[in-house]
């Protein structure tokens, strides 16, 4: 490395902080994001805010890196560090459609129960490609908290507070506590990921389960027993169904056999085959119970979801370039070199996920985030050839903060106005109305293969309204017509029972028109039911850069 003094140190890595923004803004037309492109994020919002902001950001992480007091306590410092981080959005609406599947299932075992949940995942509950762990997860939630938002935000921030603390004890693990506590901290230099952990998706308890099967697997090569044993089959059970994604990467364990077997070879054995053994004999009891349904969601993946990845791709670039801070990948790049030079091992952990992500060309976000820590420990292997202890923080910190000002200051209200949002603020002023219950009406999408019907779980979501929608969710021709596309799910869910209560058929109750295009009069065939309605209330927020639009135009029927 190059030989500076810590003070050189710090004004260079000052320096490269302020430059990363300018370089990022100016080739924002290379981020192919489907969410967060920085081609949309920054279409009305220019530049010299954010770097007014990202000026005091990098001074800040000075005094932070200077104290070493953090790393004394990993475990709390990391654990409010991502609380804090991923609390600015934690009011953010729904804005992926993806999140009625999870409210479905979820609102399912709620209302019958976690028997009726399981016996029928697959029949009544339209499983799609999900795995049932996730809204068994959520249902519970909602049985014993309230079917609320606000649960599933605090729920999933709590995890995810977990998440920088087991990576910090993989990396302690494999390296050591500085390595592990840098590797912890970095987590968090992703504002596209601070942006995902209050949404009711399953990304973030992947990222968590994965982690911790790879962490409970460690120990029990390092420690042995019984109970460390059972417990990271567990765990590789539980991540195995939380989403198939996880499956090729615990492929890792074997990687993890093959580096420790060196150490003691009979031991790790042992240890090893023990853990497969249970993890064996549990996958085989949930194989007995849902084989055939799993064998046929593969299929699926395999005829439709891998295929379609090639069109479903955002790139490289938009992911290690625009929606992680770029310090994460550089430092990585060092790790790689740093491994290759020491002649250590432990990186093939990595390389694993790496040849995975290029072999199955993930270029997707939502696949990759599950990946992030792994990156994020690579790259504090990588800052440890720096021999500053606060050059090594700062360029964290700055990660960190930097990632921080672009999601709080241009992400957040970005998302805040995307036309999903109108179905979070719609179900806030639908709980202030005096009525048990509203009817619903969805037009088609004008500009979308999607069908809009979808959009009515995540109305529910936000309002403590009984909904009545007296319309068939499925169609022939949308099916036909979105086959081949990411939507084709919205067209195969099954209207729930709950949304068709006849008794709430003859009432005179409000109306909430869901439309792809702001309207002022309610529907024809409607109207001619309701002669003396009125328009009350409309939420038109729009984005403007995604064909799926949800409008929502509430109507009083007195």
């Amino acid at each position: 490395m190059l030989r500076l003094t810590r003070t050189e140190w710090l004004l260079l890595v000052l320096f490269i902080t302020l430059l990363i923004f300018p370089l990022q803004y100016i080739s924002r037309s290379l981020d192919m994001s489907t969410l967060t492109s920085w081609r949309w994020v920054f279409a009305d919002k220019g530049p010299a805010s954010v770097f007014l902001l990202l000026l005091p950001a990098a001074l800040l992480a000075l005094p932070l890196s200077g104290s070493d007091l953090p790393e004394k306590h990993p475990a709390v410092s990391l654990f409010l560090l991502a609380v804090l981080s991923c609390l600015p959005f934690i009011n953010s609406p729904e804005y992926l459609l993806d999140s009625t599947r999870y409210f479905l299932q979820a609102k399912y075992l709620k209302v019958h129960g976690i028997s009726a949940f399981f016996q029928e995942w697959g029949g009544e509950i339209t499983a799609w490609t999900d795995l049932p762990l996730v809204p068994l997860i959520y249902g519970i939630l909602f049985k014993l908290f309230g079917e609320t938002k606000s649960v599933i935000a605090f729920f999933n921030v709590l995890l995810f507070g977990l998440i920088p603390i087991i990576t910090y004890l993989i990396g302690q693990l494999l390296w050591d506590r500085t390595t592990g506590f840098l590797a912890g901290v970095l987590i968090m230099a992703s504002p596209y990921l601070l942006s995902q952990v209050p949404l009711m998706l399953v990304d973030i308890h992947v990222m968590f389960f994965l982690l911790l099967a790879v962490c409970t697997f460690l120990y029990t090569l390092e420690r042995g027993g019984f109970l460390l044993t059972l417990g990271a089959a567990m765990a590789i059970i539980i991540a195995l169904f939380c989403k198939y994604s996880t499956w090729p990467m615990l492929g890792v364990l074997g990687i993890i056999v093959l580096i420790r077997i060196d150490t003691q070879p009979g031991i790790v054995i042992k240890r090893s085959l023990g853990v497969a053994v249970l993890t064996g004999l549990l996958l085989g009891a949930i194989f007995m119970w849902k084989g055939a349904l799993i064998l046929e969601q593969i299929n699926f993946l395999r005829t439709y979801q891998l295929s379609g990845l090639k069109n479903w791709q955002e790139g490289y670039a938009a992911v290690f370039f625009f929606q992680a801070h770029p310090y994460i990948l550089l430092a990585a790049l060092f790790g790689c070199c740093r491994a290759a030079i020491n002649r250590d091992r432990k990186i093939f952990i990595i390389v694993w996920f790496a040849v995975m992500v290029f072999f199955l060309e993930l270029k997707r976000l939502r696949y990759l985030l599950p990946l992030l820590p792994f990156l994020s420990l690579t790259a504090a292997y990588g800052l440890q050839s720096i021999t500053h202890a606060q050059v090594r923080r700062y360029i964290a910190y700055c990660g960190v903060l930097s990632s921080l000002v672009i999601g709080i200051w241009v992400y957040r209200p970005f998302l805040a106005v995307t036309s999903m949002s109108n179905l979070k603020n719609a179900g806030i002023f639908l709980n202030t109305l005096q009525t048990d219950a509203v009817e619903v009406y969805c037009l088609p999408q004008a500009h979308s293969l999607g069908n809009t019907s979808v959009a009515v779980p995540i109305l529910d979501l936000y309002t403590d309204k009984k909904i009545y929608q007296n319309q068939t969710w499925n169609s022939e021709e949308g099916y036909r017509r979105a086959q081949n596309g990411s939507l084709r799910f919205t067209w195969e869910l099954t209207q729930p029972t709950y949304y068709r209560d006849k008794k709430y058929a003859d009432l005179q109750l409000p109306v909430v028109v869901i439309s792809s295009e702001p309207i002022s009069n309610m529907p024809k065939h409607l109207a001619e039911k309701y002669p003396s309605s009125r328009l009350i209330r409309k939420f038109t927020n729009s984005s403007k850069v995604f064909r799926y639009q949800t409008f929502v135009t509430v109507f009083d029927t007195d």
